[in-house]
């Protein structure tokens, strides 16, 4: 696992937050530029990066969105100073969230969120996931989500993906190895159609398992 906080250069702030971020997550946190994500490969280790909301222009937004296609990377990507406008259109333009910080969160929640990130689980507000939701739903066109056939596996698989359980719960969950619950998610993910994880868990919102 790797972090990387992406910037066009560093400033106090950054300095300020990679230092936070580094206690609150126990590991080291590379400050990374434009031109060195142009050249990184594509990795099988888990990669997140770090996005300044308060400093991303259009221009580095394209930039960063261009290279990740170009090198098909996959990142997770962590937002930082997402304001009160427009969140769900800031969020839905990066392909891959796992995480995302308001301007006004302190220290405490900061710390609290990064944690929860580092070992698989998403971290959203209830208002944004809401926010979320609703918008997931209305682009399905009125589509059934029983129209999905799933095995037994890949329902309880689903479901505790729907209650926020990182992979290894999953797996401490229902007595199989972390590998394991890596494969039924790809699966999953493959025949409903969705690229990530908070996709798959949105989709899982409107699921009813009690009919199963």
């Amino acid at each position: 696992m790797t972090i990387y906080y992406l910037s066009s250069c560093q400033t106090l702030y950054s300095s300020l937050l990679i230092d936070l971020l580094e206690k609150s997550s126990c590991m080291n946190i590379v400050s990374l530029s434009f031109d060195e994500l142009s050249i990184m490969n594509e990795s099988d280790e888990d990669v997140f990066i770090i996005l300044d909301l308060k400093n991303q222009t259009d221009k580095n937004y394209k930039n960063y969105l261009y290279m990740i296609n170009q090198g098909k990377m996959k990142f997770k990507e962590i937002l930082f100073n997402v304001t009160g406008c427009n969140i769900l259109k800031e969020i839905m333009k990066y392909p891959n969230v796992v995480g995302v910080f308001y301007e006004s969160d302190d220290i405490k929640v900061i710390s609290q969120g990064i944690k929860k990130i580092i070992i698989g689980e998403i971290w959203l507000s209830r208002e944004i996931t809401k926010e979320i939701i609703f918008s997931y739903r209305e682009k399905q066109d009125g589509i059934l989500t029983t129209a999905v056939s799933l095995t037994e596996r890949e329902k309880e698989i689903l479901k505790l993906l729907s209650l926020g359980s990182s992979n290894i719960d999953m797996a401490k969950s229902l007595f199989v190895s972390e590998n394991t619950v890596k494969t039924h998610l790809y699966n999953i993910f493959k025949k409903i159609n969705v690229k990530n994880r908070l996709q798959a868990m949105m989709w899982a919102k409107g699921y009813d398992f009690k009919e199963d």
